[in-house]
């Protein structure tokens, strides 16, 4: 056993909690130096080589149980591990930004506490474990969650991320020059990352009556606030932005865009459609 594969063991601990048929397994991750998360999974019926693992980010409310349970009934069938990690509120305050920057935009530099390795490293995990072939995964994140996962698409350290589906994000981060992490300006991306994250199959979903200016969890920072005055119109404005982009950079814009009409800030309303997308295509081959 390599001295790598040991720590794993050593630095985790099980636990699981029945959700109607299926079990939702916990695992504590400790093997970094950052503080421990949760990874909350569920395996399916028959595990292979060529199962997937898609992986589903919580928003703010940091409830991994609840995002995880809406996948459940629709994966049962599917050749696809779900796992849901579990950012807590006191050990990764700014999980949105990838622990980078704080939400009113004062950076952080202590790059040991960023969470731009994480999906890498919980996805080389799980890897290892049931011996996948696939070096590619599949993730879904709404409102907190879509922040961390288009910022990821950004700054991760991977690029292993094959089809994405994200939703009813508060704030962005736009490929322009504004400090980071409303811009890019203090925080460049890496050559050939902005054309990667143009190719990338990703359904970005709005709903049109997420429109509060004054919702409880709106991001009501200058920088934010420059972006539009609700997630409705911020998420428009993203979007057109990185349609400018392509166009800038002349590559292939494959991202999908979807307005879902009479949608507020609805979690599981949202998810149906992201279930559908990245779900697609995941029978078992026999």
């Amino acid at each position: 056993m390599t001295i790598r594969k040991y720590l794993y063991i050593l630095l985790v601990s099980f636990s699981s909690l029945h959700i109607h048929t299926s079990t939702i397994n916990k695992l504590t991750y400790a093997a970094w130096e950052k503080a421990d998360v949760d990874l909350l999974y569920v395996l399916p019926s028959k595990i292979n080589s060529e199962t997937k693992i898609l992986f589903v980010i919580h928003g703010a409310s940091r409830n991994a149980e609840r995002y995880l349970s809406m996948w459940i009934n629709e994966a049962k069938d599917k050749n696809v591990l779900l796992i849901a990690p579990r950012f807590k509120k006191e050990d990764h305050p700014y999980y949105s930004t990838l622990g980078m920057a704080t939400h009113d935009g004062k950076l952080i530099d202590d790059k040991n506490i960023w969470l731009n390795d994480s999906l890498e490293r919980f996805f080389t995990l799980f890897k290892e474990k049931y011996k996948l072939s696939s070096d590619q995964y599949l993730v879904y994140g709404f409102s907190g969650g879509s922040q961390f996962v288009h910022r990821y698409l950004m700054y991760g350290n991977d690029r292993g991320v094959q089809k994405a589906a994200i939703g009813s994000a508060g704030w962005y981060t736009f490929i322009q020059d504004s400090p980071f992490p409303y811009g890019i300006k203090n925080m460049p991306l890496e050559p050939g990352r902005i054309e990667w994250l143009m190719s990338k199959e990703v359904l970005f979903l709005l709903g049109d009556m997420d429109n509060n200016p004054n919702h409880s969890s709106l991001n009501k920072s200058p920088g934010s606030m420059k972006q539009g005055f609700n997630r409705y119109e911020r998420g428009i404005n993203y979007f057109d932005h990185l349609i400018r982009i392509g166009n800038e950079f002349q590559t292939p814009f494959r991202w999908r865009y979807s307005v879902m009409r009479g949608v507020d800030h609805d979690t599981k309303r949202m998810t149906q459609p992201a279930i559908e997308f990245l779900l697609k295509d995941l029978e078992y081959k026999y």
